[in-house]
């Protein structure tokens, strides 16, 4: 696909990235003469229940048993 060009200050104002299509490139010229490109890598769709069984997998069962708080464990993952 062709690339577009676009200058430093439409980057600033603006989100090309989100009008690219899957493998389109942009390609942001500064005005001291950088040159950026940006492309568009689609990840593919990430299914919740299988992170959910992969980050339940990275937890051995060692000891005894003793509650969980699943959503606390979740949230630090995320961050």
């Amino acid at each position: 696909m062709a690339d577009k060009r676009i200058t430093g200050r439409q980057l600033r104002h603006g989100t090309p990235e989100e009008t690219l299509a899957p493998g389109q490139t942009i390609v942001i010229e500064k005005r001291g003469g950088k040159i950026f490109e940006m492309k568009r890598v689609d990840a593919g769709a990430r299914s919740i229940n299988a992170e959910l069984d992969r980050l339940l997998q990275e937890m051995p069962p060692e000891g005894g048993r003793e509650k969980t708080d699943l959503a606390r464990i979740i949230t630090e993952d995320r961050e």
